[in-house]
């Protein structure tokens, strides 16, 4: 609880980034195309059969017309198939990044349980009495105080890390290039998820969103280590990062 354990989050990102890349170019091959056109086409008339009119029999014109325009339809959904992925490959890092900033919170909170003075939080009796440890009560306040960071919107999250966590070189961290792409990434995130319009993402733009996103999980842990003393679990790199002998919330 008192590490940052970059590497999970990272090896998760980094699965992300070389599925899409495999999938890439499997689909690029024309005989997976046709396979998967096959494929679906074939599901699709035999969920259908049992719901087609008499007029539909095999060997009819009008037969021929609907499984060309099923075969059409297929076609047309499995050349779309790598929009989608890179749709849902997008909202999958955005969802391990903000689980990252998540555990990013809980590691400072059981570093730093000072943190907690400055955030007006209730808990009741009963649930003090249930828990019957000062260890379980505190685990608790945390895990209360993790669910309320959870649903906060990315920019609440990074006003918190800044505002509590004192990660004040974060100006740096999530610009690239000069641009805050993270404000794009969680629009595009947000019309996924949420609105009926699908927003184009790129090959190329998934890709820099996906090394964008790991840079800011590795600057602020780096961060986190070397200026504020929390341990980072990171093998063999944290080894030759600097840490501060003893951890504060003041940056050195």
């Amino acid at each position: 609880m008192k590490e940052i354990r970059l590497h999970r989050y990272l090896s998760e990102m980094s699965a992300l980034y070389s599925f899409y890349r495999h999938s890439e170019f499997a689909f690029n091959r024309g005989d997976l195309q046709n396979e998967l056109c096959k494929t679906e086409f074939d599901r699709l008339c035999s969920a259908a059969l049992p719901f087609l009119k008499d007029s539909l029999a095999p060997g009819s014109q009008v037969r021929d017309q609907f499984e060309d325009a099923v075969r059409e339809k297929v076609e047309e959904e499995v050349r779309n198939g790598l929009a989608t992925l890179r749709r849902q490959i997008l909202e999958t890092a955005h969802s391990i990044f903000e689980k990252f900033l998540c555990h990013v919170v809980r590691v400072y909170l059981h570093v730093f349980p000072e943190i907690l003075k400055n955030i007006d939080k209730t808990i009741s009796f009963r649930e003090v009495v249930e828990l019957k440890s000062d260890t379980a009560v505190f685990d608790c306040i945390v895990e209360k105080e993790i669910s309320d960071f959870s649903r906060r919107s990315l920019q609440e999250k990074r006003d918190y890390l800044i505002k509590h966590l004192k990660l004040t070189h974060q100006d740096d961290l999530w610009t690239d290039e000069g641009e805050e792409m993270w404000k794009d990434i969680d629009r595009k995130r947000q019309a996924i998820v949420h609105r009926e319009e699908t927003p184009e993402v790129s090959h190329e733009y998934l890709l820099r969103a996906i090394n964008y996103l790991q840079r800011i999980m590795m600057g602020i842990s780096i961060y986190a280590q070397a200026d504020q003393g929390v341990g980072l679990d990171w093998p063999v790199v944290s080894d030759f990062i600097e840490r501060k002998p003893q951890p504060t919330l003041k940056a050195k």
